[in-house]
C-alpha cells in the first residue's frame, strides 16, 4: 500500500511536472506571437514612416514645380518698369510665395528628422561666403522693419571648415528671422566667434541676439516644441508653422551642438550654440581671389552657352529668361535624349562645348539621371547641374553618382541661381543699373509681361489641343506610364497659367493611376475635359 502512495505520488509529481512544461510552453509561444506581433508592427511603422517620406517628397515636387513659375516670373516682372502699385502686388506675390516655400521645407525637415532620414554633410565650405549669403537674406526683412543688422565673423585664419554649409545655413537663417519677426525696433545681431583651434579642427560659438519682445521660461519650454509659438491662438500676429525652432534644435544636436535661449520677457532673447569643425588647410588669398561679393541691387553679367535640358515648357521660359538676362546664350532640349545627342554631335564635329548643362530629373524618353550618366561617359568636362523641384535627403547624393556636379533646387530666387552660375563662370562685370543691350542677350527677355503671357497661352495651345485624346488613348491601350505623365505635364501647365479647376481636375486623374492601375472615373475624366476645353476656347478667343 506504500508502494501504490509513493507510485500515485510520483505520478502526480510528473503530471504536475508535464502540466508546468505545457504552461511554460504555451507561455512561450504566447510571448513569440506577441514578439511576432511586436516586430510587425515595428515593421509597419517602418513602412508607414518610409511611405509617409516617399509622398512627402512626391507632394514637395509638385508644388514646387507651379511655384518656380511664380516665383520666378514675380522676379522677372520686378525686373521690367512697372507701376509703384503693381509693384507693392508683385513683391507681396513674392514674399508669399517664398513663405509657401518655406512652410513646405519645414514640413519635410520634420518629417526628415522624425524617421531619422536626415544626414549631416561633411564638405569643406567658406564660412564667411556662408555668413554673407544669410545676410543678403535678412538685410531687406530688417531694412522694412528700420533694425539695426549687425554681423560679426572671426578673421581667416588658413583653415578651411568641413561641415554641412545648406543646413548651417537654414540653422542661421532661421534664427535670424525669428529675431527679426519679434523684433520691432531696435538692433539684431549675429556674433560667430571662434573660440578654440587646433590643428585639425576648430570650435566655433554662434550668438544670435536681438532686442524684441523676448519669452518667459514657460514660452521658452513650449516654442522648441513642433507647432507651439510663443503667441497661440487668436493672439498670434506673426505668421510661421511653428516648426521653425524645433527643426532648427534638431539640426544643432544633429551637427553635434546644443541651442541655448536666454530671453527677458520685454528686453530681448540670445540664442546661441558651439559647433566643432574638422579643418582642412587654405590659401586664404587664393580664396579671395577667386571670390566676388555682390549686393541685392547688383546683377552679374556673364558670357557663355548654356544647355537646358527641360521638358516643362513653362520652366523652359523662366529658366531661359533667366539666363539670358545675365548675359547667357541658352539653347533647351526637350529631354535628357536630345540634350544627350547635342551633347554628343558637337563632340563628334569637334565643336565648340557648352559650358554647363542644366538638368531636369523626370523627362519623358531618357531621364536626368541616364542623361547625365551618358554625358559623363563622353569625357567632354562639361559640368552638369540639376536643377529639380526633387531636394530630399538623399536626392543629392543621387545625382552626384550620375555625374551631376551641383543641384539648384525648383523654385530658385535670381541669388540662388547666380550663386550657382558664379561657381562655374567668371563676371564680366557686376553693375547696379542692370546690363547694356550689346551684352548679347536674346531679345526674348525684353519682352513685355503680356506679351510673355500671350506666348504662354499660344504654348499651352499647341502642347494641349489633343492632350485629352492623348491621355484616354493611353488608357484605353492601358499604357498607365504614358497617361500617368500626360496628365501630370497637364496638371503643371495649367498651374503655371493661373487655371486652378483644370489644374485640379488633371490631378485628380493623375491620382486615380497607380501602381499601374487605371483607376479613373468616367466622372472625372468627364470633368477633365469640360475644364480643359473651357480653358483651350479663352486662349483661343484671345488670340483673335
Amino acid at each position: 500500500m506504500y508502494e501504490n502512495f509513493i507510485n500515485w505520488k510520483i505520478l502526480i509529481g510528473i503530471i504536475i511536472l508535464i502540466i508546468n512544461i505545457i504552461i511554460i510552453l504555451i507561455a512561450a509561444f504566447v510571448l513569440r506571437r506577441k514578439f511576432i506581433e511586436a516586430d510587425k508592427l515595428r515593421k509597419n511603422a517602418e513602412a508607414v514612416s518610409d511611405t509617409k517620406s516617399d509622398f512627402l517628397a512626391m507632394i514637395s515636387r509638385e508644388i514646387r514645380t507651379p511655384m518656380n513659375s511664380i516665383v520666378g516670373f514675380s522676379e522677372l516682372a520686378l525686373d521690367n518698369e512697372v507701376s509703384l502699385k503693381n509693384r507693392d502686388y508683385l513683391n507681396k506675390i513674392k514674399i508669399n510665395a517664398q513663405w509657401l516655400l518655406q512652410i513646405i521645407n519645414d514640413i519635410l525637415d520634420i518629417s526628415m528628422v522624425e524617421s531619422g532620414r536626415m544626414n549631416i554633410g561633411n564638405i569643406p565650405f567658406d564660412m564667411h561666403e556662408l555668413l554673407s549669403n544669410c545676410r543678403t537674406l535678412i538685410m531687406p526683412k530688417a531694412a522694412e522693419k528700420g533694425l539695426f543688422l549687425y554681423f560679426y565673423a572671426e578673421p581667416g585664419l588658413g583653415k578651411t571648415p568641413l561641415g554641412d554649409p545648406v543646413r548651417l545655413r537654414q540653422v542661421l537663417v532661421n534664427l535670424l528671422s525669428n529675431a527679426v519677426k519679434f523684433t520691432n525696433n531696435g538692433m539684431v545681431k549675429l556674433h560667430a566667434v571662434l573660440k578654440e583651434m587646433s590643428d585639425n579642427s576648430i570650435t566655433m560659438t554662434f550668438e544670435i541676439k536681438d532686442s524684441g519682445i523676448g519669452m518667459t521660461n514657460e514660452q521658452i519650454n513650449n516654442i522648441l516644441q513642433p507647432i507651439i509659438q510663443t503667441e497661440k491662438g487668436k493672439k498670434r500676429k506673426s505668421g510661421g508653422t511653428g516648426l521653425g525652432l524645433a527643426i532648427t534644435k534638431k539640426i544643432i544636436e544633429l551637427m553635434g551642438g546644443s541651442l541655448s535661449i536666454e530671453s527677458t520677457l520685454g528686453i530681448g532673447s540670445k540664442l546661441s550654440f558651439e559647433l566643432v569643425f574638422d579643418t582642412i588647410n587654405s590659401d586664404n588669398e587664393e580664396l579671395f581671389e577667386k571670390k566676388l561679393v555682390f549686393n541685392d541691387l547688383d546683377k552679374p553679367v556673364f558670357k557663355g552657352e548654356i544647355l537646358l535640358c527641360e521638358d516643362n515648357i513653362m520652366n523652359q521660359q523662366v529658366i531661359f529668361d533667366h539666363l539670358t538676362r545675365v548675359g547667357f546664350k541658352a539653347v533647351i532640349a526637350d529631354n535628357g535624349k536630345i540634350g544627350y545627342e547635342m551633347v554628343k554631335s558637337r563632340l563628334d564635329k569637334n565643336e565648340k562645348q557648352f559650358d554647363l548643362v542644366f538638368m531636369d530629373i523626370h523627362m519623358p524618353e531618357m531621364d536626368g539621371l541616364e542623361a547625365a550618366s551618358k554625358i559623363t561617359e563622353l569625357n567632354t568636362g562639361v559640368p552638369i547641374v540639376a536643377m529639380t523641384a526633387n531636394i530630399m535627403y538623399n536626392d543629392r547624393e543621387i545625382y552626384k553618382k550620375s555625374g551631376m556636379f551641383d543641384c539648384v533646387g525648383k523654385p530658385f530666387t535670381n541669388q540662388e541661381l547666380w550663386r550657382c552660375l558664379m561657381k562655374y563662370f567668371i563676371p564680366q562685370n557686376v553693375s547696379n543699373t542692370g546690363m547694356d543691350n550689346n551684352q548679347g542677350i536674346d531679345s526674348f527677355s525684353s519682352k513685355s509681361d503680356w506679351e510673355i503671357q500671350k506666348e504662354l497661352q499660344v504654348l499651352f495651345i499647341e502642347n494641349n489641343s489633343h492632350i485629352y485624346d492623348e491621355i484616354t488613348g493611353a488608357l484605353e491601350t492601358a499604357d498607365i506610364i504614358l497617361a500617368k505623365r500626360l496628365t501630370h505635364s497637364l496638371k503643371t501647365n495649367a498651374a503655371y497659367i493661373g487655371k486652378i479647376i483644370l489644374q485640379k481636375s488633371a490631378a485628380a486623374v493623375e491620382n486615380r493611376l497607380v501602381d499601374g492601375k487605371n483607376q479613373v472615373t468616367e466622372e472625372q475624366l468627364k470633368t477633365l475635359k469640360t475644364e480643359l476645353d473651357m480653358v483651350l476656347n479663352e486662349f483661343s478667343s484671345n488670340m483673335q
